[in-house]
C-alpha cells in the first residue's frame, strides 16, 4: 500500500513540474499601438458620440453614449469639455485651448466651426481634433466623414476646407492653410 502512494506521489510530483516548466518563459510588456477604441456589438443601435482626442502620435476616436443621435453641434462642445476621466485613465489628453464659446453650423456637405479663439494659433493635433469630430457626427447628407468638409473661423483668421481623412495623411499631403476671415 505504501508502494502505491509513494508511486502515485511521485507521478503526481511529476505531472505538476512537467506542467509547471512547460518551456513558456515570462516576457516584459510590448507596446505596440494604439489601443482598441470603438469596437460595438452587431445590432447595438449607433447612439454614441465619436469624440477625436489626442494621443501620442495623432488623434484617435473615441466613443461616448449618448442617449440620442448625436449631431456635429452637440459633439464639438463634449469635446471642447476635454476627456473624463476614465478616458484619461487610457492617456487621451485634449491639445484644445479653452475656449468662450463655440458655434457650430452645419449644411449638407459642409460644418462650419467659430470658436472665440484665434484659429491659426491651434496646433495640427487640436485642428484635426475639431474637424475629425465634426465630420464624424450626424452631419446633414450623410456623406461618408472623408468627403466632409470644416471650416474653422476665430479670431479674425478661418482655416477652410478641412477633411478628416486620415490618421495617417499619405504622403506629400500638406497642411491646412491658414487664411484671413472675410471682412478682415
Amino acid at each position: 500500500m505504501r508502494i502505491r502512494r509513494a508511486a502515485a506521489a511521485a507521478t503526481l510530483c511529476g505531472l505538476l513540474t512537467a506542467l509547471a516548466g512547460c518551456g513558456i518563459e515570462p516576457t516584459e510588456v510590448i507596446d505596440v499601438g494604439y489601443p482598441a477604441t470603438g469596437a460595438k456589438r452587431p445590432g447595438v443601435p449607433a447612439t454614441q458620440a465619436v469624440l477625436y482626442f489626442a494621443y501620442p502620435g495623432g488623434v484617435v476616436p473615441v466613443s461616448r453614449p449618448a442617449g440620442d443621435a448625436v449631431s456635429a453641434e452637440d459633439a464639438v462642445p463634449l469635446l471642447l469639455k476635454g476627456p473624463n476621466e476614465p478616458e484619461r485613465l487610457r492617456g487621451y489628453y485634449s491639445e484644445l485651448p479653452t475656449v468662450g464659446g463655440v458655434d457650430v453650423i452645419t449644411s449638407t456637405d459642409r460644418v462650419v466651426i467659430r470658436l472665440g479663439t484665434d484659429v491659426s494659433r491651434l496646433t495640427r493635433t487640436a485642428r484635426n481634433q475639431l474637424v475629425c469630430t465634426a465630420a464624424h457626427n450626424g452631419v446633414p447628407g450623410k456623406l461618408p466623414a472623408d468627403e466632409v468638409k470644416v471650416s474653422l473661423v476665430g479670431g479674425g483668421k478661418s482655416v477652410t476646407d478641412q477633411v478628416c481623412a486620415s490618421l495617417f495623411p499619405p504622403a506629400g499631403r500638406t497642411g491646412p492653410a491658414v487664411s484671413p476671415a472675410p471682412g478682415s
